[in-house]
Formats: C-alpha cells, structure tokens, sequence
C-alpha cells in the first residue's frame, strides 16, 4: 500500500484555509444542559432569518412550505451546512447516495494520482498502456494476494497508520451524507455506536475495492501479475520460499476499517472533551476555535472538504436551525434584482504554455538516463493549452485539458482529471491531477518520428479575479510520459485569461 501517503494532502491544506474563518457560532448550550440527543431540537441558539441568511438576491418567503427561499447565493454559513435556505422542507432525507460515491470516487482519484507519480513504470509497464491485458492481469494479481501473507512485504506505517487514515476519511463521507447521523457528537448510546459501525461498513468496501477492487493497487499498479511478479522477503525474484510477497496483503482488510474507525473515535473524543468543552467554552475567538477543531480533527476537516464545507465546520454546532427561523415580510420579485453574483459554475481558460528540458530516467530505478532522439527533441517547446472546468462540487470540478506545443518536435497533450481550489478573496490557489495522452512527433534525417504515451499531470497555481466575469490564471505542472523503456518529465508553465460562467 502506497498511496495512502497522499491522505495528508487534506492535512496540509487545513492550516491555510483556517485563517479565513468567518463568525460561527460557538458550542450550543444544549449539550451541555445534560439533556439527551433526543430532546435536543436544535444544537444553536434560533434568530431570525435576517441574521442568519445575506444574498446577492432578496430572500423571499415561500408561503407553501412555511420556509425563507433565496433566489441567489447565501452565506458562506448556509453553503457549509451543505444547501441553501431553499432546501429545507419538512421531509425526512435519506441517504444521499449519488454525493457519497462521488465524494469517494474523488478522494480515490487522488489517491490513485498518488500511485500513478510514485510508481509510473509500474502502470505502463505493459507496453506503455495502462490497464492493458487487464483480465488476464487481474486474475494473476487475485490469486498471487489469496497465497500472500498477512503484510505481503508491505511497509507497516501504511498499515497501521495509512490506512487507519484512509479509512476514516471515507467513514467521515459516509457520516456527512446521512442526515440522521451527520449531527452526532460523541456519547456512549446506541445511536451513535450504530452510526460509527455504519461508517465502518462504508470503509470496508472501500478498502476492499482500494486493495483488490476493479480500480484498486492490483489492477492499477499491477501487484502479483505477471509483469510484476511476488517476490522473496529479501526482494529478489523470482521467488522460490514459501512465503512470497505481492505487495498487497490481507491486513488491509482488517486493519483499514478497524483501524479506520479508531481513528474516528479518537477524533470524536478529542473534538467533544477537548475542542467543545474546553476551548469553545472558555473563548469566542473564532480563529482559536477553528484552529483547534482543524488540528485535532485533521480527517474530518479533509472530508468537510470534499463535501464543500470549511474543515473546521460542525454540523452539530454550526448549522442555523431553520425550522425555527422567522420569515422576512417583504420580497422582491426576481428582475428587480441586480445580477452582481460572481459566477461559479466553472471557466474556460486560453493561454500561452512553456514545455522545459526533457529530463528522462529508467523506469525502474529511476536513475537519470539519456533521452532518446524524440524525447531529447521534445524540449523547450512553446505553445497554447485550451481548458474547461466545470464544478461539481464547492471546491472541485472536472477538467478537459488540450494543448500544442511546437519547437524541435511537436507536441500535442490530451487530458482530462480534476482540480481542487477554494476562493480566497480576489484569488482561488488551486491544485489538479490530470491523465490523459501525448503525442510528440518529430522529424529528422531518417524520416518522421512519432510516439502517443499515457501521460500524467500534477499541478498548482492560482485565479486572479479581475473582473466579475474574468479572471487570469498561472499554473505549473510536471507532466510525466514514458512507457517500459524510459520516463520523460517536462515542467509545465501556463498563464492566460480564465473567462468565469
């Protein structure tokens, strides 16, 4: 197991963005009253929808559900609870479904661009094409883990520390997606020891698909097939003792989800004796508060994230109870009200692009190595990249990348991924995995040269707003091709305006 080393992608990020908190309000008195879950309507004080609703467009009071509707955006406090004011109504929601798998799908994404950086010649090993022979590969892979050990030649902080991670981030996305749980602080009832065991089932399937699922490390990395063959304890192949190691190991499915909901316990018991009942009680500072809650619940705050809401944010605490909100008395009807909203949905971005020196090593040891005749030329190139994002979440959107560059070879690049960011005033620092094809082409004395490669993209950069409908953007990225002969790496620099929709 490897690429649990990216989860603390999410632990880095929580820092930053906890220095832009807004005014939430402290812990509720409720909990602290010694009543019971049950009795508790509501975990924060009401007020009235004036205080608690601020648009862009006038709210209006919507006479058939009893509720305040907007007609545009609400508070950054409304959005973190994970809908609008619109949203309420008086039925009993259910388990969001379609948000949690693609909340897990996008943290699977990341994790497997992780094990695409760090093992790239393991993923084109067959001919440079991902996923190529994949039946045949997997059955190997299947039947070289069911005669594996416990570890199978595995590091043991990924198995006792990676995959507690892992596994409760997805325990925390199964959490945020149910509504009858999503509030539940820690205590010693039924309630939550059921909804903690759920969490712990969601893990389970998840960690068993990470580890031996149709996108898991068998398939993907190509542990025990036959390009990638168990070998002894001591490294060497092939192997010839009884015990040989495939690098994915039955612990994973033990330790993940058990470990997994360790580790939740542990974070649920730190945010509610510590964080709730000892900071939030003795100080309104809303940036020790938040800081607190980040630092002690590093996987939640990662999970929060993938869900749209701030790390530091609470349901328990934070969200408005709006079954006891006040309605407004006025409304205004929707074209008297000015279109000022920033648009969000995602952009469209046009720019010039810079290709570096070709840096090239062996795939397997990755010792620098001499580039061959096309990779050599496919260097120092200039060109455009042309990119739409569209966002599906708060923070993350879907991204379609092409591009040309041109120079001693040419080179077109085809990719598409995901790229996560969060707005910061007039800027949206931002970070994106792409994956996709390159085609470099090149011609020299012997004719034309031409080679079409998987290609990997990691990147930042960062949206500089100008206008309410256009923005400039700056990113850089190290784009990785190659195949079971050799690895390229170029690095990658884009500027250019983003048009907002």
């Amino acid at each position: 197991m490897r690429a649990v080393r990216g989860t603390p992608i999410f632990i880095v990020v929580l820092p930053l963005l906890s220095s832009v908190c807004l005014a939430q309000l402290p812990s509720s008195g409720c909990d602290r009253s010694g009543s019971t879950l049950a009795d508790c309507a509501s975990f924060t004080p009401s007020k009235t929808i004036a205080s608690e609703v601020s648009s862009s467009r006038t709210v209006a009071f919507d006479p058939g559900t009893g509720f305040a509707a907007s007609s545009e955006s609400t508070t950054d406090r409304d959005r973190d609870s994970g809908s609008g004011v619109a949203s309420v109504s008086g039925e009993k929601k259910g388990f969001d479904w379609g948000r949690a798998l693609t909340e897990s799908f996008t943290f699977l994404v990341i994790e497997q661009a992780y094990v695409v950086h760090t093992d790239f010649n393991w993923v084109v090993v067959e001919n440079g094409i991902p996923f190529n022979h994949y039946a045949r590969d997997y059955g190997q892979s299947l039947t070289s883990w069911w005669h594996a050990g416990w570890s199978a030649g595995e590091d043991p902080l990924y198995n006792y520390v990676g995959h507690p991670i892992q596994g409760a981030m997805t325990g925390y996305i199964e959490l945020q997606n149910d509504p009858k749980y999503e509030k539940l602080e820690f205590s010693n009832t039924k309630v939550y020891w059921r909804s903690r065991l759920k969490a712990m089932l969601w893990n389970a399937v998840y960690s068993t698909q990470w580890s031996m699922g149709p996108l898991s490390e068998m398939t993907v990395e190509k542990y025990g097939a036959k390009a990638r063959p168990p070998w002894n304890k001591d490294g060497s192949l092939p192997c010839d003792t009884k015990t040989c190691y495939s690098g994915v190991g039955k612990v994973n499915l033990v330790m993940t989800p058990v470990g997994g909901l360790g580790w939740m316990l542990a974070e649920d018991i730190l945010d509610k004796k510590i964080v709730e009942q000892q900071v939030e009680t003795r100080t309104q500072n809303r940036f020790l508060i938040d800081a607190a809650r980040c630092s002690l619940n590093p996987i939640r705050g990662g999970a929060n994230i993938l869900h749209g809401r701030r790390p530091w944010y609470r349901v328990s605490r934070d969200e408005p109870n709006l079954s006891l909100l006040e309605p407004p008395q006025h409304a205004v009807s929707e074209e008297k009200i000015p279109r000022t909203q920033i648009p969000n949905r995602g952009d469209i971005f046009f720019g010039y692009t810079h290709l570096s020196q070709s840096h090239c090593e062996v795939p397997v040891s990755g010792a620098p190595k001499t580039c061959n005749p096309l990779s050599a030329q496919a260097s120092i190139l200039n060109g455009w990249t042309l990119a739409y994002e569209r966002k599906y979440f708060r923070y993350f959107g879907t991204v379609f990348d092409v591009g040309q560059q041109y120079g001693g070879a040419s080179q077109s690049n085809y990719l598409v991924g995901i790229r996560g960011g969060a707005s910061l005033g007039r800027f949206r620092p931002f970070a994106q995995v792409l994956f996709g094809a390159v085609d470099a082409r090149f011609s020299g004395p012997s004719g034309t040269e031409s080679d079409l490669t998987f290609a990997e993209d990691l990147g930042v950069g960062v949206d500089i707003r100008l206008t309410r409908l256009l923005g400039w953007r700056t990113h850089v990225d190290e784009l990785k091709t190659g195949s079971d002969s050799f690895e390229r790496y170029n690095v990658r620099v884009s500027s250019g305006f983003a048009l907002r929709f």
